[in-house]
């Protein structure tokens, strides 16, 4: 049987409508107009903290907000999962309606803040900790480096379950 691109794009817009089709289904518990106040006074929460300084980011506030939100929907009778996704997406629309946008992930390690030319003095490895050798500015050794830039790689490139391991494994 031969596959045409139009069915694999109807295939693809069908998905789409269904994902639609179960956000709308969700927020319509809520309905219409409580979901846009609640985006709109959750937006200036986040504004307001953000500009007197009670956050350094804007993503201060995300998990504590989201925490509310959820147990508030589970105690009107949500299930975990279904609060938890609608409080997700309620905090997605207020920093769209914010108009933030989140880092990437090397944009959130110290190193990407560090300006050309900036030196940082170090005197024990970055992995393992070990007084630095005489020459040596980040590591103590080929081998640190090495595993120090896999370790570094694996945890950018995890998804799921394996990000989550990664995570609490680094702690």
């Amino acid at each position: 049987m031969k596959v045409r691109h139009s069915d694999l794009v109807n295939a693809g817009a069908s998905k789409r409508r269904l994902a639609r089709q179960e956000r709308d289904a969700r927020r319509g518990r809520l309905g219409r107009r409580r979901y846009g106040d609640l985006v709109k006074r959750l937006g200036m929460v986040v504004r307001i903290a953000f500009e007197v300084g009670c956050i350094g980011s804007p993503f201060g506030l995300e998990g504590p907000l989201r925490y509310g939100i959820r147990g508030d929907l589970c105690r009107q009778g949500w299930t975990w999962t279904d609060a938890d996704l609608m409080a997700r997406e309620m905090m997605d629309d207020v920093f769209r309606a914010l108009r933030i946008t989140r880092p990437d992930w090397n944009e959130g390690q110290p190193e990407w803040v560090i300006e050309a030319g900036t030196l940082i003095e170090r005197t024990r490895c970055v992995r393992c900790h070990a007084p630095l050798p005489e020459g040596h500015h980040k590591y103590c050794s080929h081998l640190c480096s090495t595993a120090h830039w896999m370790w570094l790689n694996r945890r950018k490139e995890a998804s799921g379950d394996v990000a989550v391991m990664l995570a609490i494994r680094s702690i």
